[in-house]
């Protein structure tokens, strides 16, 4: 999609079969890649089908070629499937520390400190991060509650921002905003809602002309009624007041997330706006593969050698690429 001088192209989501929100940012002035990672997860009990694992490697060669390529790359905070690991694991990541080193080689690296406002597991995971990518980066910065200028493009950053509801035990996350010649896209990833009334108030304040945030996980019985009714109030809110809202990550994970999403399409028709996928933003037909994984095993049933690999051990899995050609 394309908002005055800045092209938004999402490239991997969970409403493009797998667990992810990477999107690349171009305005005249500057490339910048959003979160350039993708994963996938055990989930009822299943490993992800060879279609996911297909899907997952197909979408991080796009990213890994769009890194390669782009100005700046940009990390919210320190999950695998918004930032690779620096180790190998072909289970969930199919990562290593080749490619981790090979992609942000020479790059302005614009982070979530490692240091302040982080819960003990990002902390480790941020310090490897930074270990494994200063020798090959062009420069790392924090980039909490910051302002970047390139030339006629700004790229601002939040203070920390809840990941979920407020005191959550998974820590902060930065959300992020490009702005050009007038028009700003707003991305605000694993925000699950937001489930906080600051960052809904935070992300009003800015009004953008496009948002990409990263719903509720309705699909986690823990998650409260009380959080599904806030992060529902505030999509409705953000449905009202931004043109382009494209809706994705940890909602897209449930099969009931069309019904969930109901009142939020109906907020923004009212409104005159739209309410999306990532994969519609991206021009695509959206495409759950995780949602109805238990579907994908029983229409098209994996290879005798792909089950087998599913029953070895954690570590074999992790050290071995599954057979999925």
């Amino acid at each position: 999609m394309i908002v005055g001088d800045i092209e938004v192209e999402p490239l991997a989501a969970e409403s493009m079969g797998l667990r992810s929100m990477c999107t690349k940012v171009t305005t005249p002035d500057l490339t910048i890649i959003l979160d350039p990672s993708a994963a996938l997860s055990a989930r009822y009990g299943l490993e992800p089908h060879p279609q996911e694992y297909r899907q997952l490697e197909q979408s991080l060669q796009t990213i890994f070629v769009a890194a390669r390529s782009a100005d700046a790359i940009s990390i919210s905070h320190y999950h695998y499937d918004h930032v690779r690991p620096g180790f190998t694991n072909y289970r969930y990541n199919f990562s290593s520390h080749e490619e981790l080193q090979r992609m942000f080689e020479g790059k302005m690296v614009l982070a979530k400190d490692n240091r302040e406002n982080i819960n003990a597991s990002q902390r480790r995971r941020g310090f490897y991060f930074e270990r494994d990518i200063r020798e090959v980066t062009k420069d790392i910065r924090w980039a909490d509650g910051q302002s970047y200028t390139f030339g006629t493009t700004t790229v601002n950053y939040s203070p920390p921002l809840p990941h979920g509801p407020n005191a959550s035990e998974l820590g902060f996350v930065l959300a992020t905003a490009v702005s050009c010649q007038g028009k700003r896209l707003l991305f605000v990833p694993d925000v699950q809602g937001p489930v906080d009334r600051d960052s809904l108030s935070y992300c009003l304040s800015l009004t953008p002309d496009v948002a990409i945030v990263g719903g509720p996980p309705i699909y986690l019985g823990q998650f409260r009624e009380s959080h599904r009714q806030t992060a529902l109030y505030s999509l409705v809110r953000l449905a009202s007041t931004v043109p382009v809202l494209a809706i994705d990550h940890h909602l897209i994970r449930s099969p009931d997330w069309e019904t969930w999403i109901a009142p939020v399409k109906e907020a923004a028709a009212q409104a005159g706006n739209r309410v999306m996928t990532m994969a519609e933003l991206a021009g695509t037909d959206t495409n759950c593969l995780e949602a109805h994984r238990k579907e994908l095993y029983s229409d098209l049933p994996p290879s005798e050698q792909f089950v087998h690999w599913t029953e070895s051990d954690d570590e074999y899995k992790e050290q071995n690429r599954p057979p999925i050609d």
